[in-house]
């Protein structure tokens, strides 16, 4: 395994992961991905109704 140096797909971000982790789309934080739109799981279904 080896640290290969991977940029955040929404802010540009450098980050280190090692190359068997590398995905087509990597995000740096959570608030990347769904700002970018790549969540999946519903982020507004995770809100409390009172």
């Amino acid at each position: 395994m080896e640290l290969v140096k991977v940029y955040c797909e929404h802010c540009g971000s450098e980050m280190l992961v090692y190359d068997t982790h590398v995905k087509k789309h990597m995000y740096c934080t959570i608030h990347c991905l769904e700002s970018a739109g790549g969540s999946s799981s519903g982020a507004d279904g995770n809100t409390a109704s009172t």
